[in-house]
């Protein structure tokens, strides 16, 4: 065994390069919440699942590490998850073009000018694509699957409109923030052939949408709703916790708006006189 240097300048030589593998296989070191687990495990048994959490909980890095187990196979010894053994298409998607970069895309590959610190760890990024007129966007991402297959992810965003989701056929789709319905229509229907799973992870912001209906309202047996709240979650401190719920707006106790609704007006009338 080497030994380990003594000299300053080459500790801080070492330390550097082990920080460096590690930024970029955080693949290799990912280590789910008990509520990210539990949204993992849940494909194994539901093809579509919502994982509804505050923001920066964690939620898109659960996302992109389920991606990037499916592009590149090498899922843990814990995983109990839907898998894939052969190199797969999957749509990585988010709101905008700008969003799905610095979000999604940034998850899955890092900033621009450090790529490979992402989830998909650098020795399996084969190529990236460059996308037309957002700078630093992507079009796909070509990924190393241990098969000896080369996997695909598709960058999408939902302002490109439900035009540009239609044609493909994918083994998954993953959509960080909400997609709209027609949208999202689309999504089930590229997935369908194989019955590929549709990830959705996200906060809600759009209140009772049709796509949150379907999920919270709409039961089925094909899909599965995992919630994770700032409790849930451990690289927050009780204090930090403290503070991001007192930053949140508190609800007022008046009506935020009158709705009037014809349909429950009568006509007046006179009461009968008591007997």
């Amino acid at each position: 065994m080497e030994a380990l240097p003594t000299n300053p300048a080459a500790v801080r030589e070492l330390i550097a390069e082990l920080e460096r593998e590690k930024s970029e296989d955080k693949l290799g070191t990912y280590k789910p919440y008990a509520k990210q687990k539990a949204f993992h495990e849940a494909g194994a048994t539901y093809r579509e699942r919502l994982l509804i959490a505050a923001n920066q909980s964690g939620k898109t890095f659960a996302g992109g590490c389920e991606v990037a187990y499916h592009a590149t196979g090498k899922y843990p010894n814990w995983w109990k998850g839907r898998r894939f053994d052969k190199a797969t298409a999957g749509w990585a998607c988010g709101e905008t073009n700008e969003v799905v970069r610095d979000a999604a895309q940034r998850i899955l590959i890092g900033r621009p000018g450090a790529q490979g610190t992402g989830t998909i760890p650098k020795a399996d990024i084969l190529e990236t694509v460059s996308a037309r007129g957002t700078p630093d966007l992507l079009d796909s991402i070509k990924v190393r699957h241990i098969d000896g297959g080369v996997s695909i992810i598709g960058i999408k965003s939902y302002q490109r409109g439900r035009e540009a989701f239609q044609g493909e056929s994918l083994d998954y789709c993953w959509c960080d923030e909400e997609p709209d319905a027609a949208v999202y229509s689309e999504i089930l229907t590229r997935t369908n052939i194989n019955a590929g799973p549709v990830l959705i992870t996200f906060t809600p912001l759009k209140g009772m949408s049709e796509v949150v209906r379907r999920f919270l309202i709409e039961k089925s047996p094909d899909r599965s709703v995992t919630s994770m709240t700032l409790d849930d979650v451990d690289h927050y401190s009780e204090e930090e916790k403290k503070n991001l719920l007192r930053a949140i707006p508190r609800m007022s106790a008046r009506p935020v708006r009158r709705v009037f609704l014809p349909s429950a007006v009568v006509a007046s009338f006179r009461l009968p006189k008591k007997a």
